[in-house]
């Protein structure tokens, strides 16, 4: 018996030594495996397609094209759309996609995203807790969440700008904070992130004024925030304040629907919402022990404890705060209002307040859980091996939750199984590089020199190869295209009502959305799509410049809609099978 109690003490004595350790380095291991599929697979990799690569990668990629020519107009989509309205999430992302290919880059983004949110969290945590083993806990799950990476730091930055503001709240590290900040600006976006960073920044320089504790450190962070926001939009300052917009965005018949209010809130709560996968819902019972359980013995804390315990109820009331406020901006009163006003007002989306939920909810854990980890005592139940094995099992749901949905599980079952077992879409197949040389030769004209369209089919993979199209997904483009458009699909809408509200009432997409085929973008050669009685306006799409057209399917009325057959294309790697048409 003395011999396992001997043993015991040295396990708790070992962790209690590697809890004083500093384990960050420990990132650079995660960093390799995480990475090590996408060396594996190359182009075979697979991330998600939704609003990443089918969208927002473009706009870095247009960008970087463009770069320090000062070019106003983009003419590759839609016929030439304004650069405000392809503005990407991380213009410090911007030179990347000059300098290396747009795969290369991708992966160089995404490791980026990922060391600043692992390193990040970890600081962060660290400084919260006062733990090593915590912080390591919380910077392994935040960094392996599914984030797109082409928002840049929007979510995995979070932890960063908290530790910038503790630094400076603590008068130390200084320098380092503000290169941070600045790092932070570059990476986000003002209207992603950035108001939200903002407005909590300022609402902690309010409390610390009224409680007599304003320092400049925090106040001149802000600040230099600040600037940093503005310089970098200042385009989008110029449009708010001085109305300097050269056109009318096709946001102004944005139609906003509300939800219930407690069902968005409940929802929000345990899961999040777009763009900002926690998937947390598994923490929520256990912070609610641990907070109660600590509350009860709440008179017998040290100092440090009570101050831990006092920042983790605050934490866990913005949590639930910033889901009733979503349920609110999106309540039929709120919704309501934002349908009646115009610019601004109408599409700014106040909710996303929501992105701070992945980093929110790790820390609000590992701060709960730091209260009793830092307790020393000569019970059973404070000995660090027991405390190490409850967290253990309590973070074992999140854990799986997480497995299973991060980037590195479906690189690892790609490489596995395959897309024929995975049902995944490569970074290879949808681009379909092979397929897009062979529309290309088929055209056998300089793509400038011409615009297509896209018929059941993303534009992106056109996009990327170098085509112009007529077609494309932007959240910020002229009114009046959206209105040239539709009369190319308006008989097609007529035969659908559904297709109509989502084109009408949101339109950032501007697809040739149709009666067969509905809303649907991404149908590929397996399918095998036939359109009937097709009826789109073809004078109108010649209008927009447009002269081939690339669909999914056979167009058996193609002759009647005057459109040539030029041959079906598909390749053995590629996604796509497209019948070539031309107007």
């Amino acid at each position: 018996m003395s011999v396992l109690k001997k043993l015991y003490g040295k396990v708790n004595c070992f962790f209690a030594w590697l809890d004083r350790l500093p384990l960050w380095p420990l990132g650079f291991l995660l960093m390799a495996v995480v990475f090590a599929p996408y060396a594996i697979l190359g182009k075979g990799s697979v991330f998600p397609i939704h609003d990443q690569l089918d969208e927002t990668i473009l706009t870095y990629v247009l960008n970087a094209k463009y770069l320090r020519t000062g070019a106003e107009i983009f003419p590759e989509v839609m016929g030439g759309i304004n650069a405000s309205g392809m503005q990407p999430s991380a213009i410090l992302f911007i030179p990347l996609y000059r300098i290396f290919s747009v795969f290369t880059a991708f992966l160089i983004q995404y490791a980026i995203v990922f060391a600043a949110g692992f390193f990040g969290m970890y600081f962060c945590a660290r400084e919260m807790t006062g733990s090593s083993i915590l912080a390591l806990v919380a910077s392994a799950c935040f960094a392996m969440l599914p984030v797109q990476p082409v928002y840049g730091l929007s979510v995995m930055g979070v932890p960063l700008l908290l530790y910038s503001f503790l630094c400076l709240y603590q008068k130390k590290h200084i320098f380092l904070s503000f290169v941070l900040l600045l790092f932070f600006g570059l990476t986000t976006h003002l209207v992603l992130i950035g108001y939200v960073a903002l407005g909590l920044w300022a609402l902690a320089l309010l409390v610390m004024l009224c409680r007599k504790q304003l320092e400049k450190w925090p106040v001149l962070g802000f600040l230099w925030l600040l600037g940093i926001y503005i310089a970098v939009n200042y385009r989008l300052f110029a449009e708010l304040l001085l109305g300097q917009s050269s056109y009318v965005s096709h946001r102004e018949e944005l139609v906003n629907d509300a939800l219930p209010f407690w069902d968005t809130v409940r929802e929000v709560f345990l899961n999040s919402s777009q763009h900002a996968d926690s998937l947390h819902k598994y923490l929520i019972v256990p912070i609610l022990v641990l907070l109660a359980a600590e509350g009860a013995l709440y008179r017998k804390l040290e100092k440090t404890e009570k101050k831990r315990y006092l920042t983790a109820l605050a934490g866990f009331a913005l949590l639930v705060g910033i889901a009733l406020f979503y349920g609110f901006c999106k309540s039929p009163l709120v919704v309501d209002f934002k349908n009646r006003c115009s610019g601004f007002l109408r599409y700014f989306q106040a909710e996303r307040f929501y992105w701070l939920y992945p980093a929110g909810w790790y820390l609000e854990f590992v701060l709960c859980f730091s209260v009793w980890w830092n307790r020393r005592g000569g019970k059973l139940w404070q000995a660090l091996s027991v405390k190490l094995a409850v967290l253990c099992l309590v973070l074992l749901p999140t854990l799986q939750e997480i497995k299973v949905n991060s980037y590195f599980y479906m690189s690892v079952n790609q490489i596995n199984n395959g897309s024929g077992v995975t049902g995944y879409i490569s970074w290879k197949s949808y681009y379909a590089e092979d397929l897009m040389e062979e529309l290309e030769e088929a055209i056998g004209r300089d793509m400038s020199t011409y615009r297509v369209v896209h018929l059941g089919m993303s534009p992106a993979p056109a996009l990327m190869h170098g085509f112009y199209t007529v077609d494309g997904y932007s959240n910020n483009y002229p009114l009046e295209y959206k209105h040239r458009f539709r009369k190319v699909i308006e008989k097609e809408l007529e035969k659908s009502e559904a297709t109509a509200v989502y084109f009408d009432t949101w339109g950032s997409r501007c697809y040739l959305f149709n009666a067969a085929t509905g809303n649907a973008w991404m149908l590929g050669k397996s399918l095998d799509i036939v359109y009937e009685n097709l009826e789109l306006n073809m004078d109108a799409l010649k209008d927009l410049g447009c002269e081939y057209l690339f669909s999914c399917g056979e167009i058996l009325n193609a002759e009647e809609l005057g459109l040539e057959l030029m041959g079906y294309f598909e390749t053995e790697t590629g996604y796509w099978g497209v019948w070539l048409y031309q107007l």
